[in-house]
This record gives C-alpha cells, structure tokens and sequence, in this order.
C-alpha cells in the first residue's frame, strides 16, 4: 500500500512554484521527516498484527512487513510505502481460493523447501505412495524403512507426537500429506484498514512539519 500526499489548491500550487526550489526543497524534507516518524510506528502495529493473527515460526517472517519513506523522484513530495516482500500474504488480507492441486503436510508446520526436497528424496527412494483415507481424502504415505530414515525423522516425531505412539515398528506405514483440490483462505489481516486508521495523525504531522518553515 502507498499513501501520497498532494497539494490539490491550484492557487497553493501556483504560490509554491513562485517561491521556488529552496522552498519546495523544505517543504519534501518536512513531509518525509513527519512520514518517518509515523512509519516507524506503523511499521510496528503491522507486524504486532501479523503475530497475533498468524502462527509465526520464524522470527524473520515478521521482517518481511515494514513501512518506510519513498523520497527519490525529485519532482514529486514523499510517499509512504507499507507492505511486504512475501508474494503470497495478500491472499492473508483479502481471502481467497488457490485453485491448484496441493499437498498439505500432516501432523504439524514444514518448510516449503525442506518439504519439497523430503517428498523428491522419499519419491526418488520408492518409498512414496497415495492412498484414498476414510473420509475419501487422498493421502501420500511412507513406510518406516532404514534406508528412508533421514528423510522420514522429522514427519515420524510429528506422527507419534499427534498420535502418542512411543515408537514405530520398522516397516510401519506413515501419513505424510493429504493431497487437496483446492485451498480456500479466510481473511485473516486488516492491515490496509489498519494504516488508514493512521492518516488523520499522518496528516496531522504533516501539518505541524510544514507550519515550521511556512
């Protein structure tokens, strides 16, 4: 999301190109000193948001929100950027379908990659098959074989953990994922409703920076 500001008076648009460059240069400073500030803090209410809405592993997902000034065009007044680099947390803050095969680990959170590269491992090894379960869901298995251990111990802790089994017989079949259709995503974050909250005392800001050198 960006917010920019701009002078919509023609007559207030016509007095600042008579006062010049030095001028406008003072007024692009104020307006970005006043946005700092407020992104800083708007930086922080995003990212406090996310936490309380999303299962946060990784302590660096949270950077990946932030706020700051964008104030290189020369010709034109700062603006405020707020978002994120990660491409998929849109579908977080409007809900949505994603309409495409997909295999959900059971039994607990991995990582895309390590996820992706266990199921190649298990597939490339033989040991990788899909069964249709009770309910009529399709479900990718493993046998608990020695020479599949590596790529197995981490989705055979989870499986005993969730099930309360103390240890696994070797050769014993073990869920790895369920195979879905489609996801449907309910909306989980506000974030553009919560930095429209913010724009009065953006705004304000701005106002109070600009009183400074007018």
């Amino acid at each position: 999301m960006k917010i920019s500001f701009q002078i919509d008076s023609a007559a207030a648009q016509a007095q600042l190109r008579r006062w010049g460059g030095e001028f406008q240069d003072k007024v692009k400073k104020a307006v970005a000193k006043a946005m700092a500030k407020e992104a800083a803090e708007i930086k922080q209410d995003v990212r406090a948001q996310v936490a309380s809405q999303l299962t946060v592993v990784k302590k660096n997902f949270l950077k990946g929100f932030t706020a700051y000034v964008i104030d290189k065009d020369k010709t034109r007044l700062p603006a405020l950027y707020v978002g994120s680099k990660i491409p998929w947390v849109g579908m977080h803050e409007r809900g949505g379908t994603i309409s495409a095969k997909m295999l959900i680990p059971l039994h607990g959170r991995v990582g895309r990659k390590q996820f992706k590269a266990q199921i190649a491992e298990l597939m490339r090894a033989g040991n990788a098959y899909f069964i249709r379960g009770a309910k009529g869901n399709v479900v990718l298995m493993a046998q608990n074989l020695k020479e599949s251990t590596q790529s197995l111990a981490g989705f055979k802790r989870r499986y005993r953990k969730a099930e309360g089994i103390k240890r696994l017989k070797r050769g014993a079949d073990i869920p790895i994922a369920v195979l879905v259709p489609r996801v449907m995503l309910k909306k989980r974050l506000d974030i553009e409703r919560l930095v429209l909250r913010r724009i009065p005392k953006l705004a304000l800001d701005v106002e109070k920076e600009l009183r400074t050198i007018v």
